[in-house]
């Protein structure tokens, strides 16, 4: 599978829609590309469901269900126009739990995959967290409950970007070592290269008898020099100039 091709392409097509809207997020949809273009690749939306609590990388999500055929090119072209907002919506064929409030989405996957073992029911659930969702206590009680119920159909994964919106996370609630935090609970831990496509095709493979957390690292921005690491791009909207300097950054990389 030529994912690096697969993915140059995602940037380019999540660069466009995010400049057209003239909406923000770009840096963090451009960090959780790499890892989004193995997981679509891998799952089976016909039994596995992916549920995206960091709902503002919204260009990306709708990107990868078009992709996967769940959205027509002319829905996808509707962005950000209703019902295809900045923020994921539920009203969007696909989306799981609505965005924006940090700390929902793990606790809504984690009743699917518990409703999925009730109900012997095959499949995987996914879920896409931000570093920053972390400090929500509604995290936290769904990692405690996972676990309690070794819900091994229950994979969580991390875009460790090390920048969250008011700040560099670090500075904030520091996290470090997150590894520690969820092995602590009882989860099976993998912590990876979020831009190595053989590592991430690796990490997601689901738990063996318990919840998985694939802490994936990543850099903000990734694949555009000049927004890589930078806190500015977390909410700046691309004008002209920073759209063509981008996207030329990404067609010749």
């Amino acid at each position: 599978m030529d994912y690096k091709t697969l993915a140059k392409e995602a940037r380019i097509a999540v660069l466009g829609l995010v400049y057209k809207a003239q909406l923000s997020h770009i840096a963090s949809n451009l960090s959780i590309i790499d890892v989004a273009t193995v997981l679509y690749e891998k799952v089976d939306l016909a039994k596995d469901r992916v549920v995206w609590s960091a709902g503002w990388k919204a260009a990306t999500i709708y990107y990868f269900l078009y992709k996967k055929a769940v959205l027509s090119k002319e829905q996808l072209e509707q962005f950000p126009n209703a019902p295809f907002y900045g923020l994921a919506e539920t009203e969007v064929p696909g989306i799981e739990v609505n965005g924006g409030s940090m700390g929902h989405g793990l606790p809504v996957a984690l009743g699917m995959a518990f409703a999925k073992k009730r109900s012997g029911e095959p499949g995987t659930v996914y879920c896409v967290l931000s570093e920053g969702e972390q400090n929500e206590g509604s995290v936290w009680e769904a990692v405690m409950l996972a676990e309690h119920h070794s819900l091994d159909n229950l994979v969580v994964i991390i875009d460790v970007n090390k920048i969250q919106a008011t700040g560099y996370t670090k500075d904030i609630i520091n996290l470090e070592p997150i590894e520690d935090r969820w092995k602590g609970f009882g989860w099976e831990v993998a912590r990876i290269d979020g831009h190595s496509f053989e590592e991430i095709e690796s990490g997601l493979k689901p738990g063996s008898g318990r919840p998985k957390v694939v802490i994936a690292d990543t850099i903000k921005g990734k694949g555009v020099s000049f927004m890589e690491g930078i806190l500015l791009y977390h909410y700046k909207s691309i004008d002209s100039e920073t759209y063509a300097k981008a996207l030329s950054e990404l067609q010749n990389d």
